[in-house]
């Protein structure tokens, strides 16, 4: 018997582009990105100006010498997951690591975020948050900050109430302000909003705060962290989540297996066995530093320095612009970042505190750059 031959089409229809299969939101939405610009001092990207003590990289090599490579990484990294409790001050089974703290952030919103959730933000803050929350689909609640670009407490409170939000972002320090929030106003948050505040602690070690002592208290926290800033492993890509176990088991469910290789693990583990002797006097100095530069701003004409409690600091151009500010200094093979496409920071740039040579480099290109 033969086959019957199939002479129609299932249906006629017009043939979609790849833009028609992707959602109108996603569609509409800049990526985040950088122009990879080559300089002799970096200060673009909020990095330590340091690289990981030879200490900390000699026990890593030797323990991944020890490691059969042909194996995959732990499924449930317990060690680093108990690593991190004990350096944190909270339980294992409330540690989720990640990918970096972005991909954390990202498997979060992944289980709360369906089309039209609430989330709110107050802008200008990291930009990943309003991405991810868009390209899932939710809606970005937005309550800008008050004119010396401190948040709004109040405010966010009432639009999260408001809204039915299922969370609050805050960075503190704040990127790309250094603006901290303080833990009055958290408890508040908590106290009076049902849903989520997650707190993005990934600059905490340059401020002395830190808001892990709550989580006891209040299951509905959420505390991130990254390895990128202080402890040096910005190339490695570690993060990790500190909430309630109840959670972490459903923010785990949208984590892809084996997302943490075991360098990164191991690398991981001795920071943190290392922080006090190797890499807290660094980040010591960088605090230093920025007292300095703080210092050496106030006898600068034409710019004024938002005080910052991170390792970066935001300053508004009063003479030029922030494109003519990256120019001059990129002339002098220096880059920083022009932050004037933020909203509210159309007069601004931002720089990330460097080594002590690199920071008298910088002053001196503003030094030129203000004379001319």
């Amino acid at each position: 018997m033969r086959k019957a031959v199939l002479t129609q089409p299932f249906r006629q229809f017009t043939m979609r582009t790849i833009q028609d299969l992707i959602k109108p939101k996603v569609r509409k939405l800049a990526p985040y990105t950088l122009t990879p610009h080559r300089t002799r001092i970096k200060l673009n990207q909020n990095e330590n100006p340091f690289d990981m003590p030879e200490s900390v990289k000699t026990e890593v090599l030797h323990r991944l010498a020890e490691r059969e490579w042909s194996r995959y990484p732990d499924f449930i990294p317990v060690q680093l997951q108990e690593t991190l409790a004990r350096f944190a001050g909270w339980r294992a089974d409330g540690v989720l690591v990640g990918n970096g703290s972005n991909e954390l952030i990202q498997n979060l919103l992944m289980v709360m975020v369906a089309e039209g959730t609430p989330v709110v933000l107050s802008e200008p803050t990291f930009t990943v948050y309003r991405l991810m929350v868009e390209t899932l689909g939710g809606e970005v609640v937005n309550i800008p900050p008050r004119a010396d670009l401190s948040y709004d407490l109040a405010a966010i409170g009432e639009a999260a109430c408001r809204t039915n939000a299922a969370a609050v972002i805050l960075c503190s320090p704040n990127n790309p302000t250094g603006v901290t929030v303080s833990e009055a106003d958290v408890r508040r948050l908590l106290a009076e909003f049902d849903g989520l505040v997650v707190v993005d602690e990934a600059y905490y070690e340059f401020c002395g705060q830190n808001f892990v002592r709550l989580l006891a208290e209040f299951p509905r926290l959420v505390v991130l962290r990254t390895f990128s800033k202080a402890m040096a492993m910005a190339g490695l890509r570690v993060g990790y989540l500190l909430g309630a176990p109840e959670l972490v088991i459903e923010v785990n469910k949208a984590k892809l297996p084996y997302n943490l290789n075991f360098f990164s693990m191991a690398a991981a583990t001795v920071a943190v066995e290392q922080y006090e002797t190797a890499l807290k006097p660094l980040v010591e100095l960088l605090i230093a530093e920025r007292h300095r530069l703080e210092t050496a701003f106030q006898e600068l004409p034409g710019f004024r320095l938002v005080p910052s409690a991170a390792n970066f600091m935001l300053v508004e151009a009063l003479r030029h612009t922030p494109k003519e500010v990256f120019e001059s200094l990129l002339a002098e093979s220096i880059l920083i970042r022009d932050v004037s496409r933020y909203p509210l920071l159309e007069r601004y740039f931002r720089f990330n505190v460097g080594t002590p040579a690199e920071n008298d480099a910088f002053l001196a290109g503003l030094r030129l750059l203000s004379e001319r």
